[in-house]
C-alpha cells in the first residue's frame, strides 16, 4: 500500500489542474481556427464585416480592425450626438461665437502638432519610434463653414475626446474651395477680405490674442506664474507693423517621464499667432496632454 502525503497530494492536484487548463486551451484554440476557416476572409470589404467575422479591434480613434490576412479596415461610424454637441461647445465657447457653425471632419489618435514616442532610434534618414497607446490623446477635428478671408479658408479646430479642451487652431482650406481653379476662387472669395489689413497696433493684437486665453482659464491658468516667461517672437524683428506677432508660453518645470519624447515639445506649452490686422493665424496649448488620462 502506497501512502501520500498531503503536499504530494497538492501538487499532484496543480499538475492535473494545469494539464486541464492546457487542454481546454488547445480546444479552444482548435476550435477558433476551425471557425476562421469557416470564414471567407477575402470577401470581407468593410469594417463591420471585420468585426461581424470575429476579428478584434486594434487601433481606437478611429477604430481599426485588422483581418487574419493582414488588411485593416477603419470605421466610419460617427461619434455620439451628444460628444459632438460638447466639443461644438467648447470651441464656441473660447471663440467667443456662440452661434458659430460647425461641421465634424474626423478624429485622430493625437493632435496635428504633438504626439508621444518612445523607443527612439536615430537612423541616417532622421529616427524611428513607437507611439504607445496609453499615450494616445485622441482629438476631434472640425472645421467651421463661414469664411474667414478673401481666399475662403476656415478655421480648423481640435478638440481632445476625453477632455474636450481646444487644443490647436489653424487655417485650412476645406474641400470645397480646395478644387476649384485660381481664377474661380478669386471671384467667390475676394468680398469676404484679408485678415491682415486694416493694420492694427502691437497693443491692440496683443489684446486680441489674449482674449482667447482668457476664455479658457482652467487650461491657462498656468501663465500667470512667476516662473514662465512670456515670450513675443514677430514674424520680422523690428517691423511696425508685423505679419505675424506670436506669443509663447513653455512649462518647462513639467517634462515626459524617462525613455518618452514629445514631438515636436518636451514641456507643455502655449502659443498664439496673431495677423498684423490683429486676426488669430494659429493657436496650440498643450498642457493637458502631459498629465495622466
Amino acid at each position: 500500500m502506497i501512502f501520500r502525503s498531503a503536499k504530494s497530494k497538492k501538487i499532484i492536484g496543480l499538475i492535473i489542474a494545469v494539464v486541464l487548463i492546457l487542454i481546454g486551451g488547445f480546444f479552444a484554440w482548435a476550435n477558433q481556427k476551425k471557425d476562421e476557416n469557416k470564414i471567407d476572409v477575402a470577401s470581407i470589404t468593410n469594417f463591420e464585416q471585420c468585426t461581424n467575422a470575429g476579428f478584434s479591434v486594434i487601433r481606437h480613434y478611429p477604430d481599426q480592425c485588422q483581418t487574419s490576412d493582414g488588411r485593416i479596415f477603419v470605421s466610419n461610424a460617427l461619434p455620439s450626438q451628444d460628444e459632438l454637441a460638447q466639443a461644438e461647445s467648447a470651441i464656441r465657447a473660447f471663440m467667443g461665437e456662440p452661434n458659430l457653425e460647425l461641421k465634424y471632419i474626423s478624429q485622430k489618435r493625437h493632435p496635428s502638432n504633438f504626439s508621444v514616442l518612445s523607443n527612439v532610434k536615430a537612423n541616417e534618414g532622421g529616427f524611428t519610434a513607437d507611439n504607445p497607446e496609453e499615450w494616445d490623446r485622441p482629438v476631434y477635428v472640425f472645421q467651421q463653414t463661414n469664411y474667414i478671408n478673401d481666399r475662403c479658408e476656415v478655421y480648423e479646430y481640435e478638440v481632445g475626446i476625453k477632455t474636450k479642451q481646444v487644443i490647436e487652431i489653424r487655417i485650412a482650406y476645406p474641400d470645397v474651395i480646395e478644387g476649384m481653379m485660381a481664377d474661380e476662387r478669386m471671384a467667390k472669395c475676394a468680398k469676404y477680405g484679408s485678415i491682415e489689413v486694416p493694420l492694427k497696433t502691437r497693443d491692440q493684437i496683443e489684446q486680441a490674442a489674449f482674449a482667447y486665453f482668457g476664455r479658457d482659464p482652467e487650461h491657462t491658468k498656468f501663465m500667470l506664474r512667476s516662473d514662465i516667461q512670456l515670450e513675443y517672437i514677430p514674424s520680422k524683428p523690428g517691423a511696425k507693423n508685423p505679419a505675424a506677432n506670436e506669443w509663447k508660453w513653455e512649462d518647462k518645470s513639467v517634462s515626459l517621464p524617462d525613455g518618452l519624447m514629445g514631438d515636436p515639445w518636451q514641456h507643455p506649452i502655449a502659443r498664439v499667432i496673431m495677423s498684423s490686422g490683429g486676426r488669430l493665424i494659429y493657436y496650440l496649448n498643450t498642457t493637458d496632454l502631459f498629465s495622466n488620462y
